[in-house]
């Protein structure tokens, strides 16, 4: 089991340049569970996880990790720590995937990078958690998209890390690639006790596989909480402008989003003008 981390935002305020997208957001995650962060776009999602993960420097407030400021801390110190795996990662050209894997293991080697026998040890452990090792020789431009997927994750584990931030990992990925890995990511916080917190599209998936959300909107933390808690009629309002219904995921017993669209409320409309003419015709 890996070691839980605690990592906190406290007043935090950030963004690019002199556009500021965050403002006043404080947030605990929860060592040793899955969070997941949703909102609509543009709402500051990716801009928090790249804060939290000391990528973007806080314009107000601090980041706290184990209760230490983690962007006065030196980089490789925290990449011992907190893995990220961004959107849309690109490998270089030719490389394999063992290769890629073996660069997870740069933030616990020396000035010279000369690998060990227990960086091999973690290359392979990671390659066996995510089920990479029949690919480790393959190139990872030749992988399917699922596959990319997984190999980036054996990357951040090879860091042995027990924090790790994905922004948007199932993002073109078919419906198949999502489940699976997510799936992963259940296994790895399960068996591992890694500290996973990602950015979903998907609210449905977001619900069925956290452990506790956080939905942002207009760069501050709408809410909190429990899946049942968040994912409220309300709150699709709020931070989506849509209309919705709440059901019972029959697989999971999560909370599930059900869409009212405007052009399936005309249809439902027609259809129930058809029968109340064929009923009046009897």
């Amino acid at each position: 089991m890996t070691e839980a981390l605690r990592l906190e935002a406290v007043d935090l305020s950030a963004g690019y340049d002199q556009r500021q997208i965050l403002s006043g957001v404080s947030l605990s995650l929860m060592p040793g569970r899955i969070t997941s962060i949703v909102g609509g776009n543009a709402s500051g999602k990716s801009t928090l996880l790249r804060t939290l993960a000391r990528v973007l420097s806080p314009k107000g407030g601090r980041v706290l990790l184990d209760g230490k400021s983690i962007h006065a801390r030196r980089s490789r110190e925290v990449a011992k720590s907190v893995g990220l795996l961004p959107q849309s990662p690109i490998a270089p050209e030719g490389i394999t995937v063992r290769d890629l894997v073996a660069r997870g293991r740069h933030p616990h080697q020396g000035m010279f990078a000369t690998r060990n026998a227990k960086d091999a040890q973690a290359v392979c452990e990671a390659l066996r958690l995510t089920g990479t090792a029949n690919l480790a020789e393959r190139e990872v431009d030749t992988l399917s998209g699922g596959q990319r997927q997984r190999a980036w994750i054996a990357m951040a584990l090879a860091q042995e890390t027990g924090l790790l931030l994905l922004d948007e990992p199932t993002t073109f990925l078919d419906v198949a690639h999502q489940i699976d890995v997510l799936d992963l990511l259940v296994d790895l916080n399960r068996t591992r006790g890694t500290t996973i917190v990602m950015v979903l599209h998907d609210l449905n998936l977001a619900a069925r596989y956290s452990d506790r959300l956080v939905a942002i909107a207009a760069g501050g933390i709408q809410s909190e909480g429990d899946p049942r808690d968040v994912l409220t009629e309300a709150n699709v309002r709020t931070v989506f402008g849509l209309e919705s219904r709440i059901v019972t995921d029959p697989v999971s017993g999560a909370p599930s989003m059900v869409p009212i669209g405007r052009h399936r409320c005309e249809n439902l409309g027609k259809q129930n003008g058809h029968i109340s003419d064929k009923i009046n015709q009897l």
